[in-house]
């Protein structure tokens, strides 16, 4: 049966235009590498199967025995709560440098031996890596007064020793203190706390092997640990980093569409038509004396050029799933601040009536939100979900927690957990009900927030904003209706349902974390093991909005308590 589909398989690809000696080619390749197909792909599960590094390409990955490259084992001591079951991969070492890099233990081997100074490195890397050094020869770092910033300046001259450079190592005082300080006054949803809260502390990332979530880890760990994420090196170019298109590899996609809705909102529209024209954006110029005829980024989220995102921003509310009303009086300073960034171009009457619009539209999803999140909660605590949590594989915490469970929002034994124990918004080993819930407020609602914020109507409303909440709406009333017409028709001829076990395990199921405590840590959870207080734990609100409270509070003479400070 093989050879008649490997016949098969080669015959369809001559058949596609491969002719003549393409063909032949083809054919030798065939031979060189055998492809491993199935005839009945579920023979094959729960065998031992052929390691997968043996150099034969695997149809679908049926027969394959994960061996995969090596990973860190024992993962470098990165802050956080919860990091020690974080799990990671070697090529993160680049984008957490004094944590995987730059650490005698983990610093990866180099066979050249000898100190070396800048024009030495330059003689031998313009043969070695000479678009790294065409680059520097373009910075300002080489024609720095009286000496050059160079090679040995950021790396090192021990090249067994070499480092890779940090934010950390880029704010030393004698050279972007001012920046780096900015930067760390951030709080949550900040370039500050993108890493070491985002990835530390969110199940998500806790929760899945570290392949599964690469592409977050890069980018939340870069932002946070290095300056050449938004200041490409080597160059290092101001104007490179004044451009909107510089933040487009980080916030755009599923649930942080910012990209997306500037570029098509009338903003982005402005900037896009006009960005090649010096007369109308001047990249020379430093952000404190921007006079662009349109707001980039950088120019409102950085006013003055300040490195601290939030400064001029609006009420964090995790990306607009949770709801506050940025009108209240206790906002006021905040949102006066944001409308005289407005100012620049719009009358103060245009630029509130139009974040009093932010406002309703997302109280408006929030309406959807409650409504959704309260048909998903009924089938819980009636017992019809299907699966209810103790049908699935452990989850993050190594316990059974409704995954819509966040903190003590809900409480009681039906959520699973202790007071104040989330669970985490999730799209697998969960409910789809569970599923739907999360994509709704996970990425539609915020696709309200982000088009209103950023003047992108359609995807406040058309793309998948307000419409893609109304849909999934639907869906999950539609789904909870099934689900208790099929309860109760068991119930009327004494059906006792035993759920599938697919739901408890799987290749990939097992590989979560939630399963390894409960085999490795029996009768612990991840809270039992990871006591200490987190980022969360004293970060309840961003650094300023933190300080802006406590201030607002004191001078209405309320009790600092009653918000929540920094420091519970």
């Amino acid at each position: 049966m093989r050879n008649f589909l490997k016949v098969t398989l080669m015959s369809a690809l001559i058949g596609c235009g491969a002719m003549g000696a393409a063909s032949s080619l083809m054919l030798k390749e065939a031979k060189a590498v055998e492809i491993i197909t199935h005839w009945v792909p579920h023979e094959v599960y729960g065998q031992i199967g052929e390691p997968d590094n043996n150099g034969k390409v695997f149809f679908s990955g049926l027969g394959a025995k994960y061996m995969g490259y090596p990973k860190h084992e024992n993962p470098p001591p990165y802050p956080g709560k919860y990091s020690k079951f974080w799990r990671t991969l070697p090529a993160y070492r680049y984008y957490i440098p004094d944590f995987m890099y730059n650490r005698d233990e983990v610093r990866p081997s180099n066979p050249i031996k000898g100190t070396f100074q800048l024009e030495q490195c330059i003689a031998c890397h313009s043969v070695m890596t000479p678009g790294i050094v065409r680059d520097y020869k373009k910075s300002a770092h080489s024609r720095a007064e009286p000496n050059p910033t160079g090679c040995d300046t950021c790396h090192g001259n021990n090249h067994q020793k070499l480092t890779m450079p940090s934010s950390k190592a880029c704010g030393t005082s004698e050279c972007h203190e001012t920046q780096y300080s900015e930067q760390g006054q951030g709080g949550i949803g900040s370039h500050a706390s993108c890493s070491s809260f985002a990835q530390i502390e969110c199940a998500w990332s806790i929760e899945r092997p570290p392949g599964d979530t690469a592409g977050c880890t890069f980018c939340h760990t870069s932002s946070e640990e290095r300056c050449s994420t938004c200041h490409q090196r080597h160059q290092f170019d101001p104007k490179v980093a004044r451009r909107a298109e510089q933040c487009k590899t980080c916030h755009w996609g599923k649930d942080h569409r910012d990209w997306e809705a500037y570029d098509i909102g009338l903003h982005g529209v402005v900037y896009q038509v006009n960005k090649w024209d010096p007369k109308q954006f001047d990249w020379d110029k430093k952000l404190a004396d921007a006079d662009y005829v349109g707001p980039t980024c950088q120019y409102c989220h950085m006013r003055g050029g300040h490195h601290n995102v939030q400064r001029f921003s609006t009420v964090y509310t995790s990306m607009g799933m949770s709801m506050a009303d940025r009108g209240a009086p206790i906002w006021k300073e905040k949102r006066d601040r944001w409308a005289s960034v407005c100012d620049d171009c719009h009358s103060p009457r245009f630029a509130k009536e139009n974040l009093q619009a932010l406002d309703e539209s997302v109280k408006d999803a929030g309406l959807k939100y409650r409504e959704t999140f309260k048909v998903a909660e009924d089938l819980l605590k009636d017992g019809v979900a299907d699966p209810m949590p103790k049908d699935l594989a452990p989850d993050w915490s190594g316990q059974h927690i409704w995954s819509l469970k966040i903190g003590a929002y809900h409480d009681g034994p039906e959520y699973g957990g202790k007071t104040g124990e989330s669970g985490e918004f999730r799209m697998s080993n969960c409910s789809d009900i569970e599923r739907l819930c999360f994509e709704s407020v996970g990425y539609f609602q915020t696709y309200i927030y982000k088009g209103m914020a950023h003047g992108s109507w359609n995807d406040a409303t058309y793309s998948d904003g307000s419409f893609g909440m109304d849909r999934w709406l639907v869906n999950v009333k539609q789904n909870a209706s099934q689900a208790r017409r099929l309860a109760a028709l068991e119930k009327k001829v004494g059906i006792s349902w035993v759920p599938e076990s697919f739901w408890k395990t799987g290749e990939w199921l097992d590989q979560l974390t939630g399963p390894y405590i409960v085999k490795n840590h029996p009768g612990k959870t991840i809270f039992d093991l990871c006591p200490d207080p987190g980022w969360l734990d004293t970060h309840h609100a961003p650094a300023e909005e933190v300080e802006y409270i406590n201030r607002k509070l004191e001078e209405l003479g309320m009790r600092h308590e009653s918000h929540g400070s920094a420091h519970h």
